[in-house]
C-alpha cells in the first residue's frame, strides 16, 4: 500500500492486507485496490494479493490495474473481486466495456477516469497519470455510459494527495453530465472535506487513502461526524465493531513514566493476558485512529506496530485505563501467536486460561465447516444432516461419557469428554450460541 502526490513520489504506507482487515472491521463501505503502476511497468495485477485480500473482508471489493482483456477480468473477479476498474484500456479499446458488462455485467464495471485541468479544461489522462490525452472527460463519461460502464470512479490528477479538499466543481460537472453512480477521488485530508463533497454534489461516495492508512481520520469517527451533519451514511453498531474507545490522550498521566505508560494486552474473548508493552503520546493515538496495537520500544527507541514483522498483528477491540490514569488495558483480536517464540502468549503455554482461547480457536474452526461441501469433513456432514442429528450424536456422546466414567478408564474417559465437548460446540453453532453466551450466562448465575 503506498502514498503519495498526484501518483509520484509513492511511499510505504503498510501491508495491504493487513490493512484491508482493519478497514473492513472499522465500517468502509467498500475498498477499492487499485495497481496504479501495473500499465506503466507492463505486469498483470497480483491476482494472488486480491485472493488474500478477499478472503480477509465482508466488504465490496474493487480491483484495477493491468487489465486489458474479458480474461483479464475473469481472473480477478474469480480470485475475489466484486468489480475491476480499467483506464488506459479502456481509452486504447472502448469496446472491452462491452465485452466485460456482456459477460459479466455493467455491475461490476468501474471506469477509472483519472483527470487533469489544462487551459480550462478537463482531460483524460492514462498510464498511471502520466500520459495526458485529449479526450474530454464529459464526452469520456457519456461515452462509457453508453458502452455499458456501470461506475465511476473520480480522481482529480490536480488535487490528489494534497489534502486541501476534493475537486467540488469538477465532481459536480461530472455527476450532473450522467446517470452512473460517482466516486470521487483526490484530495481528502479532513472529515469536513467529506461533508463539503456530499453537500455540494451527487457523488455516490468519497475515497481516500493517506488519511486512512496513517490513521490521521479514522473512519467510525469520520461516519459519525458525517451522521451527525445529517449526511446519510451505514454507521457500524457497537455490537459489530468494538474498536471505538472513549479514551482520549488528555487524560492518560504519561508523566508519571517519563512519557511512557504500560499497555497490557489480553484476548478479548479467552480473557488472556497475552503480553505487556509500553505506549508514549503517539503510539496510543496511532493505536486508537488505526485500530492496530502499536508500541513504543525502549530499546529501538521508536513506534513498532505489533506484527509488523511476522504479520500477527493485534486489531483493537477495546481500551481501558485503570483508575490512576497511567496503565492501559487493551483487548484484542491477534492474528496469530502473539509471542516472537510462536506461543499464543508471551506467558507461555501452561497458563489456565490458555485451554479457553483454544475453544474458541475450534469454535471458529467448526463454524468455518458450515455450508463446506467437503464429503471428508466430519464437521460439515454434521451441518448437513441438521439440529436433529446433531443433538442425537451429543446424546450418544454423554452416554459414551457416562459409560467410561462408571469403568474408570481415565483415558478413555478424557477421550470421550473431548468427544463431548466438539459436539457441544457443533450444537452450539447450529443453535447460533457461542462459548461466551454459556459463561455469561454462567457469570450471571454466580452473582
Amino acid at each position: 500500500t503506498v502514498k503519495g502526490v498526484n501518483f509520484k513520489d509513492l511511499k510505504d504506507a503498510g501491508d495491504p492486507v493487513a490493512l484491508a482487515k482493519v478497514y473492513s472491521k472499522q465500517g468502509a463501505d467498500e475498498l477499492v485496490f487499485l495497481d496504479i503502476s501495473a500499465t506503466d511497468e507492463q505486469r498483470k495485477t497480483l491476482s494472488e494479493l486480491v485472493s488474500r485480500i478477499a478472503s480477509e473482508i465482508n466488504i465490496p471489493f474493487t480491483v484495477g490495474g493491468g487489465i486489458y482483456s474479458v480474461d483479464d477480468a475473469a481472473i480477478l473477479l474469480n480470485a475475489g473481486a466484486d468489480k475491476i476498474s480499467i483506464n488506459t484500456a479502456a481509452v486504447e479499446n472502448p469496446d472491452i466495456f462491452k465485452q466485460i458488462a456482456t459477460r459479466f455485467g455493467s455491475q461490476c464495471l468501474v471506469i477509472a477516469v483519472d483527470a487533469i485541468l489544462s487551459d480550462g479544461e478537463w482531460y483524460v489522462v492514462t498510464h498511471a497519470g502520466k500520459q495526458k490525452t485529449e479526450i474530454k472527460v464529459i464526452d469520456w463519461v457519456k461515452k462509457c455510459e453508453e458502452l455499458g460502464a456501470g461506475e465511476i470512479l473520480l480522481t482529480s490528477m490536480n488535487t490528489d494527495g494534497t489534502k486541501k479538499g476534493f475537486a467540488i466543481d469538477f465532481t459536480k460537472m461530472v455527476c450532473d453530465s450522467c446517470s452512473l453512480p460517482v466516486i470521487a477521488s483526490g484530495g481528502a485530508g479532513k472529515k469536513e472535506d467529506f461533508y463539503e463533497l456530499f453537500k455540494l454534489t451527487n457523488a455516490s461516495a468519497g475515497l481516500a487513502a493517506s488519511i486512512f492508512h496513517y490513521g490521521e481520520v479514522p473512519i467510525t469517527g469520520l461516519k459519525r461526524y458525517l451522521a451527525s451533519e445529517n449526511i446519510p451514511v451505514r454507521l457500524v453498531s457497537s455490537d459489530e465493531n468494538m474498536s471505538e474507545t472513549e479514551i482520549n490522550v488528555e487524560q492518560i498521566d504519561f508523566k508519571k513514566g517519563n512519557g511512557l505508560v504500560p499497555a497490557i494486552i489480553q484476548h478479548y474473548t479467552s480473557g488472556e493476558v497475552l503480553m505487556l508493552g509500553y505506549m508514549n503520546e503517539e503510539a496510543f493515538t496511532q493505536t486508537k485512529n488505526t485500530g492496530l496495537v502499536t508500541f513504543f520500544s525502549r530499546s529501538r527507541n521508536t513506534l513498532w506496530v505489533k506484527g509488523e514483522t511476522s504479520k500477527n498483528y493485534l486489531h483493537l477491540k477495546k481500551m481501558f485505563l485503570d483508575c490512576d490514569n497511567d496503565t492501559l488495558l487493551i483487548f484484542v483480536s491477534p492474528d496469530g501467536p502473539v509471542c516472537h517464540t510462536g506461543e499464543e502468549t508471551c506467558f507461555g503455554k501452561d497458563t489456565f486460561v490458555h485451554s479457553l482461547q483454544f475453544l474458541q480457536t475450534l469454535e471458529d474452526v467448526i463454524d468455518s465447516r458450515r455450508g463446506e461441501e467437503v464429503e471428508a469433513s466430519y464437521t460439515s456432514n454434521l451441518f448437513r444432516k441438521g439440529l436433529n442429528y446433531i443433538s442425537k450424536k451429543f446424546g450418544e456422546e454423554a452416554s459414551e461419557v457416562i459409560i467410561s466414567a462408571l469403568a474408570q478408564d481415565d483415558d478413555s474417559f478424557k477421550g470421550e469428554v473431548a468427544d463431548l465437548i466438539y459436539h457441544l460446540l457443533v450444537l452450539l453453532n447450529e443453535k447460533k450460541v457461542s462459548i461466551n453466551d454459556i459463561v455469561k450466562t454462567l457469570k450471571d448465575r454466580h452473582k
